[in-house]
């Protein structure tokens, strides 16, 4: 966590940086509104750019979108976004994150690991694999599931193809 005190010191004492600092964090605030996430003002101490904005020089705006997308809160929300309208990159991306250092993780701790991977792949949208395009009808997918003698495939089968949940 960076310190911010100097900075918070010089908007306290100047009125016109206190000025450009507000109307920073309400554009801002508002801006990640739009993404679906809720900021609060501590959050907008992250954008150096802003910052820079509030002590006087203009606002270099790409600098200032990419550092807004960046920010833990609204790269989630971009990421869930992506995987629910089927990117597949944003989606492995996603399963490299939840599954990254799960095989270092002390066997006192694996059940809470895991659980908490667990929770946030449903949080994403990758808990389940996307589901498979089959132009097979319900009756069709019924009858299939009839030939299939293993009760344990059968009903993996069955909830794959979204018969059962």
């Amino acid at each position: 966590m960076t310190d911010y005190t100097n900075f918070l010191n010089i908007v306290e004492g100047s009125e016109a940086v206190r000025d450009r600092w507000a109307a920073l964090v309400e554009r801002t605030v508002t801006e990640a509104a739009q993404h679906g996430v809720t900021l609060e003002a501590d959050d907008v101490l992250n954008l150096r750019s802003a910052r820079i904005a509030a002590l006087g020089a203009p606002l270099d705006e790409d600098e200032y979108a990419a550092e807004l997308l960046n920010l833990p809160a609204l790269s989630t929300a971009a990421r869930k976004k992506a995987i629910s309208e089927g990117d597949e990159e944003a989606r492995a991306a996603a399963v490299a994150d939840v599954n990254r250092g799960k095989d270092d993780v002390h066997h006192s701790n694996c059940v809470s690991h895991a659980a908490r991977r667990l929770s946030e792949a449903r949080e994403l949208g990758i808990a389940t694999p996307p589901p498979e395009e089959d132009e097979r009808s319900r009756n069709e997918r019924l009858e299939a599931l009839k030939d299939i003698s293993d009760p344990s495939e059968r009903l993996s089968l069955a909830r794959r193809w979204g018969l059962i949940e």
